[in-house]
């Protein structure tokens, strides 16, 4: 029997990380009743991104971020598979609650931002179609220190990763006003499968295909927030791999 290790984006598992142990299972049924073969596979959660980024090489599926599928794609070989056909990745761009402030303020005004997350890049485009562009980007580890420089008052602005901000609590969402909102449907999350499992790649990506239409298949995405699965090819990477540009 063969035994895969599967990993997920950690914004993605920090609520609710079961529904990832039952889509890992349903893979092991289902793929390999696609190859006619025994396989296992394992969901294995990370804490944090550090974990992830110093694992994700070694897994056998992934499902990843924008910026980790580039890598993983450029520099490990793994192959993108499929996506969700109705999640992108978006941004938002806050301030804090009580400021009197416009879109059109951040004009060439500090914005705060994790600026090595392509949706930075996302907002940046979106931002630039209104005709505006910050003076500059100051970095931030985590989205979480966006927020807090802006609690904080040490910047007025802020660009967020949108999955974040809807994770928050209510309380601190109440905390920062949302500007804008971006609807580029550019860059999106992906299951990014290993190279050596290349001769699984088809049965791989039909199971993954096939979930919407399987009663069970369909309530497991459902609980993840996705409504159907679409293949994915190479190619389908260039625009992102643009966007970092």
């Amino acid at each position: 029997m063969q035994h895969w290790t599967m990993m997920v984006c950690p914004h993605d598992t920090a609520k609710n990380p079961e529904r990832w142990f039952v889509f890992a299972q349903y893979l092991s049924q289902n793929i390999a009743l696609e190859t006619d073969s025994g396989l296992s596979v394992r969901f294995q959660q990370s804490l944090d991104f550090a974990e992830f980024q110093t694992g994700m090489a070694a897994a056998d599926l992934i499902y990843a971020n924008p910026q980790h599928a580039l890598q993983l794609a450029e520099k490990h070989g793994f192959m993108p598979v499929a996506r969700a056909g109705n999640l992108y990745d978006e941004a938002v761009i806050v301030t804090c609650a009580e400021c009197d402030a416009q879109l059109a303020d951040v004009q060439q005004a500090s914005v705060s931002t994790v600026t090595s997350m392509l949706v930075t890049q996302v907002a940046l485009k979106s931002l630039a179609r209104q005709d505006v562009a910050p003076a500059e980007l100051l970095p931030a580890a985590t989205w979480m220190v966006v927020v807090q420089s802006i609690y904080r008052g040490d910047t007025r602005f802020g660009i967020l990763y949108k999955d974040f901000y809807a994770g928050m609590s209510a309380l601190s969402r109440k905390q920062i006003k949302v500007l804008s909102e971006t609807q580029e449907h550019s860059v999106y999350h992906c299951f990014m499968l290993a190279p050596q499992h290349m001769d699984s790649l088809d049965a791989v990506r039909r199971t993954l295909l096939g979930m919407a239409e399987d009663s069970r298949g369909g309530s497991i995405l459902a609980e993840l927030g996705m409504d159907d699965l679409l293949a994915m090819q190479p190619a389908e990477l260039d625009a992102i791999r643009e966007l970092r540009r």
